[in-house]
């Protein structure tokens, strides 16, 4: 039997031969050419909200709960819910740390956690955090490679 890469070959235009379809199923042993070979892609389900699902959004959002929150619980990107939320006009708040995170954050990042480490033990956004540490004066580290496994 033909290795796939031969029969690839005979359709290229490198090959000098006239090679039809009807020649390719019969070299490479599949009859009619109904049959699939291969399993078609797994498209991703990305996850929707609906209109109720939007106007529950708005109403928890306006009570108080963050972005970030609704986009857990959803299971969609937080830029999603950004643009439910512009869509229905609402202000979008911005969600600044409090003077005992900035200053957690800073003795963290100066005990030697990186920045993405601080960010995720803390639970904040890592540019937050970044910038809210050099507005209090916190000198950064060059940057380093990430370790890998």
């Amino acid at each position: 039997m033909c290795r796939s890469v031969d029969i690839v070959y005979l359709c290229s235009n490198k090959s000098t031969t006239s090679v039809t379809a009807a020649q390719i199923r019969e070299i490479s042993g599949v009859e009619g050419g109904s049959e699939r070979t291969f399993q078609p892609r797994v498209k991703r389900g990305w996850n929707h909200l609906n209109a109720d699902q939007q106007a529950a959004v708005v109403a928890r959002y306006g009570a108080g709960e963050t972005s970030t929150t609704l986009a857990e619980e959803y299971r969609v990107a937080k830029s999603t819910i950004l643009r439910v939320l512009r869509e229905a006009r609402v202000v979008v708040r911005r969600q600044p740390m409090t003077p005992d995170q900035v200053s957690e954050a800073a003795q963290l990042y100066e005990a030697g956690l990186s920045l993405s480490q601080v960010a995720k033990r803390l639970d904040v956004n890592q540019e937050t955090m970044r910038m809210a540490i050099l507005k209090a004066g916190v000198v950064l580290r060059a940057p380093t490679k990430a370790k890998t496994a």
